[in-house]
């Protein structure tokens, strides 16, 4: 007897597997919109991550786009505190001693330096400071110097040296002394002022006439700079008499034959521009190692070869050099499509005073023959650019014991401690062929009052000079110059000579 259950079973699972074939396409559906939407907040997620990163990116390049624009900034005030003029050592230059003060006028300028700052190319080395940046570059410079008389010294001459009998004239030498390094220090920033500072250093020991390698800063100072003020304290260029001719022979650069200034000396500067319009005046002011300090043996011995002064001294007296200078400059490098890199007109009175004091002392250890040397210098300075390829400036000077300040032909005092007066000047002409291609022709003389003179000593030095650049790209320069050189004696004649120096940069 068949169950009553049975059809009612049937009819139950025919239910079911209705109910299945009609749900299943809704199923998938509700899968595939389950799918859909996790695959919708995937790539949300996505789009919001690349959003975060480009924005992420915007705000570092917006971060350095206003470094960019702080160090354009600190290069307009530099070009402003130098007067717009061309200039090294790094220098620059900035080179001393005699022309660690010429640290640049053809290759890279004490400005052009600071300029490199602004390529996002130099490399920025790490500090122990999460606020500080430290920013490296320099040049690799090699230069071939051929004279046809004895000059002092033979890779960047200053003078000539007199004819000596049974010596031939002229000399070859090449050189890499002019290798540069710099560091340039970005500080915190203070209210409106930011603080920093630099290192320049090139490749020769302190004495430039011999010939050695070393490492010598031309200049490491800190600063402070806000819109329009300056304070700094250490190693910088002098205040007085800034400018310098652009010249392939950037380290002598017309020092001793004209070029007063460019020193670089220990001291504490304030600057102040004020803006007016187009124009602006530049105010500044420092107080200078007067001189640095040097002790060396005595000349004088007895009869017995027994010195008769245990040691001779130069020193400053206690009291520093005061250095000031004011400027009126118009308009900024590059205007209206200019190829000369100077303001449209600059011009400039700046002084200097101070006192520097030497005395021998004696077997009884006492002071005797003690002198007090007076500092005092007087500097015109001029530049103008007319048109976009033509330019011309210059300086003049007249002073007293301003060897230190390279000029009066390096000669401070004479035998008798008495300050040897003197003036000069120089002068310089510069054509852009284009703007890669750049011409300059230019002359300087010293001369000095000649009853201070001895036999030996200075009594004029002059330099002209014509030269050709090349800069194929920001980092590199190729350079040819000729100069002619005459230097006179109070005893020893006259003599003079040309040279032929060729030059090579490699700038990182």
């Amino acid at each position: 007897m068949t169950s009553p259950r049975l059809p009612v079973a049937r009819l139950a699972g025919s239910v079911t597997a209705a109910c299945i074939l009609i749900c299943a396409p809704f199923a998938r559906a509700a899968d595939q919109s389950t799918d859909a939407t996790s695959e919708i907040a995937d790539l949300r997620a996505r789009l919001k991550a690349q959003r975060d990163l480009i924005d992420a990116q915007k705000r570092q390049l917006e971060a350095q786009d206003a470094q960019l624009r702080e160090q354009e900034k600190r290069l307009d005030d530099l070009a402003t505190r130098a007067g717009g003029a061309k200039p090294a050592a790094p220098v620059a230059a900035p080179a001393t001693a005699p022309a660690l003060a010429k640290p640049d006028a053809g290759g890279v300028s004490p400005q052009s330096q600071q300029a490199a700052l602004s390529s996002p190319s130099l490399p920025t080395v790490g500090s122990r400071f999460d606020d500080i940046k430290i920013t490296m570059g320099g040049g690799l410079r090699t230069t071939v110097n051929t004279t046809t008389a004895r000059m002092q010294p033979d890779a960047t001459p200053f003078f000539v040296f007199p004819k000596v009998n049974g010596v031939s004239e002229g000399t070859t030498k090449i050189d890499a002394r002019l290798s540069s390094l710099f560091f340039s220090i970005e500080g915190a920033q203070l209210g409106d002022f930011k603080l920093g500072g630099s290192i320049y250093a090139y490749l020769f020991n302190g004495d430039l006439l011999s010939g050695l390698y070393g490492f010598y800063p031309g200049f490491a100072y800190v600063d402070a700079t806000s819109e329009r003020w300056r304070f700094a304290a250490g190693l910088q260029m002098d205040i007085f008499s800034p400018m310098m001719p652009t010249m392939v022979d950037r380290m002598s650069a017309l020092a001793g034959s004209g070029n007063a200034g460019n020193s670089f000396k220990p001291q504490i500067r304030a600057e102040h521009t004020v803006p007016m319009g187009r124009d602006r005046i530049v105010v500044q002011g420092a107080l200078s190692d007067a001189i640095a300090s040097n002790f060396k043996p005595p000349t004088n011995t007895t009869v017995s070869n027994t010195p008769s002064d245990l040691l001779i001294v130069t020193e400053n007296t206690g009291i520093p050099n005061i250095e000031a200078r004011v400027a009126w400059i118009r308009g900024r490098p590059g205007e209206e499509g200019s190829w000369v890199p100077w303001p449209e007109y600059t011009i400039g009175l700046s002084g200097v005073s101070g006192k520097i004091r030497n005395f021998t002392v004696n077997s009884q250890f006492a002071a005797s023959s003690v002198y007090n040397t007076q500092v005092s210098g007087v500097s015109l300075e001029a530049s103008a650019r007319i048109g976009r390829q033509f330019g011309i400036q210059g300086e003049l000077y007249s002073g007293k014991a301003l060897g230190q300040y390279l000029a009066t032909v390096f000669q401070t005092t004479n035998g008798y401690h008495q300050a040897i007066p003197g003036h000069g000047g120089w002068g310089e002409m510069a054509w852009y062929w284009t703007p890669k291609w750049h011409s300059h022709v230019g002359m300087g003389i010293d001369t000095v009052n000649a009853a201070y003179i001895s036999p030996t000593g200075f009594v004029s030095n002059r330099t002209a000079f014509l030269n050709l650049f090349w800069d194929p790209s920001p980092k590199t320069t190729l350079a040819v110059e000729g100069t002619w050189r005459r230097t006179v004696y109070g005893g020893l004649g006259e003599n003079s000579g040309y040279s032929l120096m060729l030059s090579s940069e490699l700038r990182f």
